[in-house]
């Protein structure tokens, strides 16, 4: 049961302490919590004067900041709670109905049901008639993606734009003007713009599978011409399977010129693909914490992409999966900022699936926390506030039993977690 505010500042003792900056971790810790703020975060000797301040001691614990997952669309209740229960402190919703997110967050923020931090990108901007019709705002000139744009950041309590699918680089133009007029990201996923187009536009992140490789089987003419979620599906996993390194290396390169982070919702991708990895049904929290509803909201989606998929479409998701590893690390290699999101239901799940994917991917342990810590506070636009242990920063703690760096479940293997200075879970 969550906590209120401590009325008296709390100073929390541990064996390690990993801050989300990537520096190397401390040993014999401290951090000093005062009004919902972190206060004081490194070796525990420079404590002396503890009056007037409640310590709690964590020995042989490592503690590290709260998680966050980038690219979520679930407002079930029960993803909420399973969230902070498995150390997520902070979600964004890449692209949702914004009155079912204010109305999420404001019972957050009332205690009326457990869960993290809410940022929210509102419903995503595409052509119309667009593919996901509840979710998306439907612009489809110049004009009226400027007013969308501006109505979603002064009006709407977005902290974010997304786009997606049929936005060409005519409408992504303004929508970014706009989105860094206001001091906001702008977050793409994107068919009808290619990697080169966005990073010269100046977009801040693309997520899941966009168009940021380069096929001569498939061009973009050829990758455009579908007519479901499911077809679109395994047209991108046929470009992707059949990548041309030498005509996507520029790709990359803009990208990491242009510090746009990439968040691979890889575990979305083996799930479609039926590739295993993190069993759900087998997951304790899967088993008790959600109910038919939400299993079904989840279940029913797949069975519609896979039943239209031929044994050649999933021949082809699996080469895509190895693919898109491998962009990763030559990503990663050049100094790629990767972050963490994925965009299926049970994220508070499969964060963790995610993070070990990014292992897969050639990323470090540190590295791969970072991409959920520090990393992904960056491309919120929140860095000053949120993804590390450092004075200012907002007390969102996740202590662990066990050391992730020698062994990423421990993420998982979760003593308490602290969202705001307060315990939250378990």
């Amino acid at each position: 049961m969550a906590m209120g505010p401590e009325s008296a500042p709390v100073l929390l003792t541990c064996g390690t302490l990993i801050d989300g900056t990537g520096a190397g971790p401390v040993r014999d810790a401290a951090v000093l919590m005062n009004a919902g703020r972190i206060a004081y975060a490194g070796s525990r000797h420079p404590v002396r004067d503890l009056r007037g301040i409640r310590v709690i001691d964590a020995p042989g614990k490592t503690v590290v900041p709260g998680l966050i997952d980038l690219h979520n669309h679930s407002t079930f209740d029960a993803d909420m709670r399973v969230y902070v229960k498995n150390g997520v402190t902070t979600i964004r919703f890449a692209g949702l109905n914004q009155d079912a997110v204010v109305t999420l967050r404001d019972r957050v923020m009332r205690n009326e049901v457990p869960g993290p931090r809410i940022f929210s990108c509102g419903p995503m901007l595409d052509k119309a008639p667009p593919a996901y019709p509840r979710w998306t705002s439907p612009v489809n000139t110049p004009a009226e993606a400027t007013a969308t744009a501006r109505r979603l950041l002064s009006e709407d309590r977005v902290e974010a734009l997304i786009v997606t699918q049929q936005i060409t680089p005519d409408l992504l133009r303004p929508i970014v003007q706009v989105g860094h007029a206001f001091g906001r990201p702008v977050v793409g996923q994107l068919w009808g713009t290619d990697g080169l187009e966005a990073a010269a536009l100046g977009i801040d992140q693309l997520d899941n599978y966009s168009r940021i490789f380069a096929s001569r089987e498939y061009p973009k003419a050829r990758l455009l011409a579908y007519r479901s979620v499911a077809e679109r599906l395994s047209l991108l996993a046929r470009g992707w399977a059949t990548v041309d390194w030498d005509l996507t290396k520029p790709i990359i390169e803009a990208m990491v010129h242009h510090r746009i982070s990439y968040c691979p919702t890889l575990v979305v991708h083996r799930y479609q693909a039926d590739l295993g990895g993190q069993s759900l049904e087998v997951d304790p929290d899967y088993q008790t914490m959600f109910g038919e509803p939400e299993r079904k909201e989840w279940t029913g989606f797949m069975e519609h992409v896979q039943g239209a998929w031929t044994d050649e479409d999933r021949s082809y998701m699996r080469i895509a999966y190895e693919k898109r590893l491998e962009w990763i690390r030559r990503f990663h290699a050049l100094g790629g900022t990767v972050v963490v999101g994925t965009d299926m239901q049970f994220g508070g799940i499969m964060v963790h699936e995610e993070l070990r994917q990014l292992e897969a991917a050639g990323l470090s342990r540190m590295d791969a926390l970072r991409a959920a810590t520090g990393s992904a506070a960056r491309a919120l636009g929140m860095a000053d506030s949120l993804g590390a242990i450092q004075p200012g920063r907002m007390a969102d703690l996740v202590v662990l039993n066990r050391d992730p760096l020698q062994d990423l479940s421990a993420l998982r293997d979760i003593s308490c977690v602290f969202k705001g200075g307060a315990i939250t879970a378990p």
